[in-house]
């Protein structure tokens, strides 16, 4: 798991391919596997609290061709820009990438002012420097500076527009601030970009519940749930609005398949169970009326 270009933790699957990373706090991660048998996986996943405690992603490894390619080419879905930090020291300048490493250092020590300078240094001295930018804008996030990490993410997304990542983290911070127009506009873009994005139609689910838009949040967090089936926080997220128009059968349905592929250990679950035994007590009730 990756936090801002920095691993911050590692993890096995079980047997059925399952793995969790617990105690992380609201931030956009990259979910980063390397295995020479298969393609490399960079996954972004966005982790909101104020909308649910998890945050689901679905990764299918390709194996590597049997001809010779580019093994650093990307899967559909990730980012086209993002480098092992074996690879963009290959790409900016040395003094740059020193600076760019020692703001990781920083924020790994909480040291989050020091961290700004010391990417803010790695800017001046290669404009260029995606991760930098990258993460300094998800530090301006960090404190609630707005302002700041749009300018960064906006600059991210002249730098390589092609990354439909990049769309939605921009949409992301507009989705955070309220400003629903704008955040719709952005993760369309990132959608005409990456249109099997489950994330992107996930998170403009979360911009049309929020703008009262009930029809077209059912759309698109369905259109997610399409894309990847074992996603749990669409499916939460269709939860609530099946609660709202009162269509406590639909609610029951996605609730018991929330419930069969959730983890174990996932916090949502026991909160889960309990609607769904009510729901399922008051449909009782209704049938023997």
């Amino acid at each position: 798991l990756q936090l801002r270009g920095a691993p911050i933790a590692s993890q096995y699957s079980d047997q059925e391919g399952r793995f969790g990373f617990f105690s992380v706090n609201s931030n956009p991660y990259y979910i980063v596997i390397r295995d020479e048998r298969y393609n490399p996986v960079d996954q972004l996943v966005i982790l909101d609290t104020s909308i649910t405690t998890i945050s689901v992603a679905n990764i299918t490894l390709t194996p590597v061709a049997s001809t010779k390619s580019d093994s650093r080419n990307p899967q559909q879905g990730s980012n086209p820009y993002l480098m092992d930090p074996s690879e963009y020291r290959h790409h900016f300048p040395k003094n740059a990438v020193k600076e760019f490493d020692a703001g990781v250092k920083a924020e790994r020590n909480h040291k989050q002012d020091e961290a700004l300078r010391h990417y803010e240094k790695a800017i001046l001295l290669a404009p260029n420097f995606y991760p930098a930018r990258n993460n300094l804008g998800a530090a301006y996030l960090n404190q609630s500076d707005y302002p700041a990490a749009q300018a960064q993410f906006e600059q991210v997304i002249k730098i390589n527009p092609s990354d439909g990542a990049a769309y939605f983290n921009l949409g992301n911070l507009y989705l955070l601030t309220r400003k629903y127009d704008d955040a719709g506009q952005w993760l369309q873009r990132g959608l005409s970009k990456e249109p099997e994005s489950s994330l992107g139609h996930f998170l403009l689910g979360s911009v049309y519940t929020r703008a009262g838009k009930q029809d077209l949040a059912e759309k698109e967090l369905n259109s997610s749930l399409q894309l990847d089936p074992k996603a749990t926080k669409p499916r939460l997220a269709l939860v609530n609005l099946y609660l709202q128009q009162g269509h406590s059968t639909e609610a029951i349905q996605q609730l018991k398949e929330f419930l069969q592929s959730a983890l174990p250990d996932d916090p949502s679950v026991p909160k889960a169970k309990q609607i769904l035994q009510k729901l399922e007590a008051q449909s009782a009730d209704a049938q023997k009326r």
